[in-house]
């Protein structure tokens, strides 16, 4: 009686955690969302190396849109054309160093987009999940606002731990890289809400935001 008890106490525990980390395949099944997609490049320095690492990505989860909807599997669209037609890209893990890129990205294709590119649909489906002859797409907010912002670091750990938190934020849409050196850094925020909002969610995840000019400073707040 007792090693049964045992067994179904295991059984239930499989099956909770079969639920926690093993989504329903409908969740899954959209081909214009690749998830764990390898991006990875080298070059003279981090930015240019993840650059080139992004690329790669989108380039590999357009191939794998293709082999999942039958489509033409020859070259890929142009690197410029292909970026525009990826609607979101977002970071599931990285790792950089001053000459490498290495992560995983979840990249989010535009449906009218792919579309137009390639001559079928991918309409989204209706909603409620009822039958819309097409795909559904979970497109994250776009950005609302930019933010000219600057940041100064004492190290490459220190930049790393400062961008991984504004790209976190649920207030930062996009963040592009307009100059990096080893001490500091200027960028371009996308912003999701008016810039006093967000300055305050992105206090709340540990960053510290001074206003200088028409711009932003930001840092890391006490503690790192």
């Amino acid at each position: 009686m007792l090693k049964a008890a045992r067994t179904m106490r295991h059984l239930v525990a499989a099956a909770v955690l079969t639920l926690l980390f093993c989504p329903p395949l409908a969740a899954q099944d959209n081909p214009l969302v690749q998830r764990g997609v390898p991006a990875e490049a080298t070059a003279e320095n981090a930015v240019l190396a993840r650059d080139r690492a992004h690329a790669s990505a989108r380039r590999i989860a357009w191939q794998r849109l293709m082999e999942q909807t039958g489509g033409a599997s020859g070259s890929a669209p142009a690197d410029s054309q292909l970026e525009n037609m990826v609607a979101a890209l977002i970071v599931e893990e990285e790792r950089t160093t001053p000459t490498r890129y290495s992560g995983r990205l979840t990249v989010q294709f535009n449906p009218g987009l792919v579309a137009s590119a390639t001559g079928r649909s991918f309409a989204p489906a209706a909603p409620g999940g009822a039958p819309g002859g097409g795909l559904a797409l979970n497109i994250p907010m776009a950005a609302q606002g930019f933010m000219e912002a600057s940041s100064q670091h004492g190290s490459l750990a220190e930049w790393l731990e400062l961008r991984r938190r504004l790209r976190a934020s649920g207030s930062v849409a996009s963040m592009e890289i307009i100059s990096l050196s080893m001490e500091a850094a200027r960028f371009r925020l996308g912003l999701r809400q008016p810039a006093a909002e967000a300055a305050t969610a992105l206090g709340g995840a540990g960053l510290v935001i001074t206003e200088n000019g028409a711009g932003w400073q930001v840092s890391l707040g006490a503690g790192g």
